[in-house]
């Protein structure tokens, strides 16, 4: 076969691959909307009496596994401790921190070490210390030797003394109403194990109390580009699938469980990057065997602020880190591929986050490598490779717009006009150059065998000044 014959089959592939691309992603921003407006109808005719009645919210643990910490992380407690939510504890895993962490939460808190006793309900490393102390609203911190983030939930799991838990990073905020939000699917439901929230980018925002007193238009165009990045995943997929109980991801950042549905699937998997991920699968694969009544959901208005990478190495590492814990928790549960027994999981999910998540990056480097090679080859002319490309980046700019105005319809009180239009002219921008860069972040060395956390340089919030 010669090397045009090649290149030329691999451009109808790949053309046929961006068809069935744009006809999923049209599907699912369709979806996306319907599901929307059916969440705000439920939620506006849900019982008030249920609502507005603070003696029927679950009691809550937090979870904040941290590991090297110490700028944000008494700025984090103090924002939870201003949650508006009548009972819930915090509870900070120090994951075998090499800076002064847990010296920064003891002194600033004012926390005693304490002989408590736990209960191992799922595999995690001996405890080192166990401090408590706090005002009305108990904080317990826990130092461990480092075992990964998945260890540091496990333990935060046995430490814990509520029926539900809810993990947070420790360089996160969330918003003072976000736990009375992100609890509403356990209270309208009492077979709901696990709620994702909204994650939503702090950079370029300042917050107080856990409320937003002062939001930018960023200036960074890596912070902007991750700005819409999220606006997609989470008001696109994510709402869809949340629609037929699909959702095969909850953010590590920001996720709400049953503490016994987690404990039935023994807890978090030591040793793997996507630990939020295939906590999920490991749920619904549970449950789906078992026959047992369950629920997954998503909740677009329970918020969650997160700092992102500010430069391109460390958001490497963490888009690597990402793909790799896709495919490791893939790998793990592709028992359940196109397998009838999981349902629209196995027939649905499982198939989208493989083909449209996955591998579309490994894709779309080659479709751009044979495309401009049929150029060069003289394969095709000038007047098609120009029409390719502007199908090819128009559909994904028509996507990302689509976000922006769901965006501004949904939080316009932090969405103004102009962080509008400069999302719209950058989601243009985007596609020349970001977004492939993207993919080869993702794609690169993803066959390494070394799992780690990763490190992100912290910083503190922003700060907004008196007048």
């Amino acid at each position: 076969m010669s090397i045009i014959t090649l290149i030329y089959k691999l451009n109808q592939f790949f053309f046929f691959y961006m068809f069935l691309y744009a006809v999923v992603f049209f599907i699912t921003t369709i979806l996306s909307a319907f599901n929307l407006d059916d969440f705000f109808k439920r939620k506006k005719h849900m019982s008030q009496t249920v609502i507005n009645n603070k003696g029927n919210y679950i009691p809550i643990s937090i979870l904040v596994p941290a590991y090297n910490e110490e700028v944000t992380i008494v700025d984090s407690i103090l924002s939870l401790l201003n949650l508006d939510y009548p009972s819930f504890e915090i509870v900070i895993v120090n994951d075998g921190s090499k800076d002064k962490t847990v010296e920064t939460v003891i002194d600033f808190f004012k926390l005693k070490k304490v002989s408590k006793p736990y209960r191992r309900m799922v595999e995690s490393k001996e405890a080192l210390g166990i401090y408590e102390g706090g005002e009305g609203i108990k904080i317990i911190l826990v130092d461990k030797p480092n075992g990964g983030k998945s260890d540091a939930l496990n333990m935060g799991i046995n430490i814990c003394s509520f029926p539900t838990f809810l993990c947070v990073d420790a360089d996160s905020m969330l918003q003072s109403d976000a736990l009375q939000r992100i609890v509403e699917p356990f209270l309208e439901d009492d077979t709901t194990v696990a709620v994702g929230g909204n994650i939503k980018i702090s950079n370029h925002v300042a917050i107080e109390n856990g409320q937003v007193l002062d939001v930018e238009t960023p200036k960074k165009p890596i912070v902007i580009f991750q700005l819409i990045e999220y606006l997609r995943v989470f008001l696109n997929s994510r709402i869809s699938l949340n629609g037929i109980n699909g959702n095969l991801i909850i953010s590590g950042a920001f996720g709400l469980y049953s503490k016994q549905a987690v404990i039935n699937v023994g807890g978090y998997t030591n040793g793997l990057m996507g630990e939020d991920m295939e906590i999920v699968m490991k749920i619904h694969s549970y449950y789906r065997k078992n026959n047992l009544a369950y629920e997954t959901s998503y909740v677009p208005d329970a918020i969650c602020w997160t700092q992102v990478p500010e430069d391109l190495q460390t958001l490497k590492r963490q888009r690597r880190r990402w793909h790799v814990g896709l495919g490791q928790s893939l790998k793990m549960h592709k028992y359940m591929f196109l397998n009838p027994k999981y349902g629209l999981v196995g027939m649905i999910s499982f198939p989208y986050f493989l083909f449209f998540e996955y591998i579309t990056p490994f894709l779309e480097v080659i479709g751009i490598v044979t495309i401009t090679l049929s150029y060069f080859l003289g394969v095709i002319n000038l007047n098609f490779f120009l029409l390719y490309l502007l199908v090819y980046m128009g559909y994904n700019v028509v996507v990302s717009m689509i976000s922006i105005t769901i965006e501004r319809y949904m939080f316009s009180a932090t969405t103004s006009t102009a962080m509008t239009l400069k999302l719209i002219l950058f989601s243009i921008l985007e596609s020349f150059g970001y977004r492939q860069m993207m993919s080869l972040f993702r794609i690169g060395n993803v066959f390494k065998k070394k799992n780690q956390w990763g490190e992100m340089t912290r910083k503190q919030g922003k700060k907004v000044t008196n007048p």
